[in-house]
């Protein structure tokens, strides 16, 4: 009995704080739609609609129809969406401590769950209207099926990975490369019954169950043809024009390699741009690497391995969030090995540490919404001007339509269109972004001559690291 009661404290205090993220990440989920992406998927609420972008190829069909049930109950879209990333997360607890429970007692396998679901950039990036966090949440659903599956018998055991499989790309296509989780589980069944029908069974299943959403879409855009060049059309621009791969990307290699790792992995995805979590992480891993024997399933750590090279290539990386399975996978890495060893102390120290980090990403979820996005901040401020003028941006110009302004605003990419363009403007005050003045300076025009700073906006860098600073510059005819 007196061993038992420690062990009963120790889930009391688990359940309780996952109670308290559950209920942070609900009350402050993002009520804003600030980029083009999150307008995407806010539009497909309203009207479901890819060739339109609502949202963007190839669809997201099952992360849109659960926004649409959770909007039902919550109003604004983008809360709704941010509300459903937040619960799907959150319910990952159990296929995690399902994962862990071979492997250490419950207490220590609930903790070690919450020291992964508390990261706080995770949590941050899951309360927002992409389909990052519902992704990440099934992502973990889909992992402890495979393994579930590897432990069966049955060939049926293989249906359930395969359709959580297609549920994962139905959230997230840029998740593709977990599949790989499947091939390990489809060998591993040769290996053991060396019957081919089997095999080809499985993939033949594997592919109904995606055909199931691609179905499904394609008929909402006129059949597969129509479909797939939409689909060609977005794939070529992301790797050509404006996807931030590696390909189109300006940034050295080994530039390129360096913000992966040092600024988007460890010090805004394992740390948060908070030095003491950093630092606190920095121990723990130390601490960690000589507590105990712990490994992952192999089909996980070649999955994510691969996940990496895609986040590294294909990717855009000024984007820290594609990088959110590394951190979760690290995380439970992590906590597996200190929390494997049954030392009491060792769950003392993952409770002071899942407290700093919720209580992190606690306060980065409350700053997220008590600040408005920056780009919100100046569509405000130009509500009010009454003098003509018009405003020449670059994606801000999506957010300016989703939020109805009534003044006019322009998408501006090449400095030849804007020379163009303003002659339509000759009696207005113009108006153009910093990113459209980054833009023209890209194309090797410099028109610092021409551009007077008007104001300069500011929100949360962590929760949109691209447009969370956003100046605000007027043209000056010489």
């Amino acid at each position: 009995m007196k061993r038992m009661l420690p062990d009963r404290l120790w889930i009391c205090f688990s359940i309780g704080l996952a109670a308290v993220l559950a209920g942070a990440g609900l009350y402050w989920a993002s009520p804003y739609a600030a980029t083009w992406d999150e307008v995407d998927f806010s539009l497909a609420l309203q009207r479901y609609d890819v060739l339109a972008m609502q949202p963007h190829f190839p669809g997201y069909p099952y992360f849109v129809l659960g926004g649409m049930a959770v909007h039902a109950v919550v109003a604004n879209p983008a809360k709704a969406l941010s509300v459903l990333n937040v619960l799907v997360l959150l319910s990952a607890v159990f296929p995690l401590v399902w994962l862990l429970r071979r492997k250490m007692a419950l207490p220590a396998a609930l903790l070690a769950a919450l020291a992964v679901l508390s990261s706080s950039y995770a949590l941050l990036a899951a309360a927002r209207p992409m389909s990052d966090g519902a992704a990440l949440g099934v992502l973990w659903w889909y992992m402890w099926a495979v393994e579930w599956a590897h432990r069966q018998t049955t060939w049926k055991a293989q249906l359930f990975p395969a359709a959580l499989f297609s549920v994962l790309m139905g959230v997230r296509l840029s998740y593709a490369p977990f599949g790989a989780a499947l091939l390990f589980l489809w060998y591993e069944d040769w290996n053991t019954h060396r019957r081919l029908g089997r095999v080809a069974a499985s993939v033949l299943a594997a592919a109904l169950f995606q055909l199931i959403w691609v179905a499904a879409v394609a008929r909402t855009e006129g059949g597969l043809f129509p479909f797939f060049k939409l689909g060609w059309a977005f794939v070529h621009g992301h790797f050509s024009e404006w996807g931030g791969t590696a390909a189109v990307s300006p940034l050295p290699f080994s530039e390129r390699v360096r913000r992966f790792l040092l600024d988007n992995f460890l010090w805004t995805g394992i740390g948060c741009q908070n030095a003491w979590l950093l630092a606190t992480y920095a121990a723990i891993g130390a601490i960690a690497w000589r507590a105990g024997r712990f490994r992952l399933p192999r089909a996980l750590v070649v999955s994510a391995l691969l996940y990496a090279v895609w986040a590294l290539l294909a990717q855009n990386i000024e984007k820290p969030r594609h990088l959110l399975p590394l951190i979760h996978f690290t995380l439970l890495y992590v906590w597996g090995r200190l929390l494997a060893a049954p030392r009491r102390w060792g769950l003392a120290l993952a409770a002071a540490v899942v407290l700093l980090q919720a209580a992190v990403g606690i306060g980065q979820l409350r700053e997220q919404v008590a600040t408005p996005p920056a780009v919100y901040q100046l569509a405000d401020e130009l509500r009010d001007k009454r003098q003509s003028f018009v405003v020449y941006t670059w994606e801000e110009t999506r957010v300016f339509d989703y939020l109805h302004v009534p003044f006019p605003h322009k998408e501006v990419f090449h400095f030849s269109f804007f020379l163009q363009d303003k002659e339509n403007y000759r009696h207005a005050t113009i108006y153009m972004t910093n990113h459209v003045v980054d833009g023209f300076r890209a194309q090797g025009v410099d028109v610092s001559r021409h551009v007077r700073q008007v104001k300069t906006y500011r929100s949360s860098p962590l929760a949109d690291p691209v447009y969370g600073t956003i100046t605000l510059y007027e043209w000056m005819e010489q």
